[in-house]
């Protein structure tokens, strides 16, 4: 089976990372692709690998629209695919119309992959008008399907993003080291429990909601402390002074630490009592939920969130509706006090290529029925 894998760039970053590992996974998987991207950083990688890439950009909108699907129609036809997976908004209008002007005979199986909530847009028929659709979460197949209604191609295939199992391994112990190294950074952790919030610091995010249910969790617990990890847009610090105000106010002085954007979360996760993801309903991926799961953390989450669909399979008790951040407090508290334990399974790289692979083999075997 012949596999294209279409991808915007392949930067550095959370987006570059995840194109490599899945791409790496595949071909640990005995499926050998073949990559078309705008280059990048991490083509080197891909290429020491022993994998093919080809080189057009797709990153950005080509002044020149016809001359571009012309160029990406001569290279895929070479190619003797059986699929093409797409992944990116433009990537896949570029991709369909260049797969369009393929004789109907010649077209491999056109699979595009979406993992945000996008908008409608009238040049979205790249996005849905293929032979089918992969999703990251049930939540974004519901919106696709609320708004593109019988544009969108079927079946729409619902596979979680993974995370690394050998970034992410729960059998190798946390080293003595970094404990050390975090009590002497903060010290009034010695000896402390602490609950950890993981998701967005901007004004999207619910850590408001967080520092309430802490607020009233500390009046429980006197051994209870807070952290709080994430990235800060510099637009953001304003919203970031202003929750650091509301917690001086909630009594949490002292009892709340604002760590930033932190490298160590399979540590910080590994050491937690407790993570919150309280994420937007329309969050895409439930990244913060996995990797807390994956490390045995328990982690607590709205149920009408990704992170709440992770939850549903591996850890319901710590679902919860968007209520008082006093039942969050109670729950969490609850969730502490009988040592509730959490397991991942099914949500790591190796899980969503293997759901990927077996998702090609259906539509390759469909297609080769359809022609007998």
């Amino acid at each position: 089976m012949r596999i294209v894998q279409v991808w915007p760039e392949l930067e550095p970053g959370d987006t570059g990372k995840a194109a490599l590992e899945f791409i790496q996974e595949l071909t640990r998987q005995g499926v050998k692709p073949v990559v078309i991207s705008a280059g990048g950083a991490l083509v080197a990688r891909l290429e020491l690998h022993g994998i093919q890439h080809i080189q057009l950009p797709l990153n950005k909108r080509p002044i020149l629209a016809i001359a571009m699907v012309r160029r990406l129609r001569n290279a895929l036809q070479g190619l003797n695919a059986d699929v093409i997976h797409v992944h990116g908004r433009l990537a896949a209008q570029l991709v369909w119309r260049a797969w369009r002007g393929m004789e109907e005979s010649a077209r491999p199986s056109l699979v595009t992959h979406v993992d945000q909530y996008y908008l409608p847009n009238r040049r979205d028929a790249g996005l849905t008008g293929g032979h089918s659709v992969i999703v990251s979460s049930q939540g974004i197949a519901d919106h696709l399907r609320e708004h593109y209604g019988e544009k969108l191609a079927e079946p729409v295939a619902v596979v979680h993003q993974g995370i690394s199992s050998r970034e992410f391994d729960r059998s190798k112990p946390i080293p003595s080291q970094w404990h050390l190294r975090l009590l002497n950074s903060y010290p009034q952790l010695e000896g402390k429990n602490w609950w950890l919030y993981s998701g967005s610091l901007s004004e999207e995010g619910e850590l408001d909601v967080f520092l309430q249910a802490l607020a009233h969790a500390v009046n429980r617990s006197e051994n209870l402390f807070g952290l709080v990890v994430g990235a800060l847009r510099e637009d953001d610090l304003r919203y970031v002074r202003k929750l650091e105000q509301q917690a001086r106010e909630l009594g949490l002085e002292g009892r709340v630490l604002f760590l930033g954007d932190r490298k160590d979360l399979r540590e910080l996760y590994a050491s937690s009592q407790l993570t919150f993801c309280l994420d937007g309903a329309k969050e895409p991926s439930g990244k913060s939920a996995i990797q807390a799961l994956a490390m045995g953390c328990p982690v607590l989450a709205y149920r009408d969130s990704c992170a709440g669909e992770i939850l549903a399979r591996c850890f319901p008790e710590g679902m919860v509706e968007r209520e008082s951040p006093s039942t969050l407090s109670e729950v969490g508290l609850a969730l502490m006090a009988r040592g509730a334990k959490a397991e991942l399974y099914g949500f790591f790289y190796e899980d969503a290529v293997k759901q990927t692979v077996s998702f090609y083999r259906s539509l390759r075997d469909f297609s080769l029925m359809s022609e007998a």
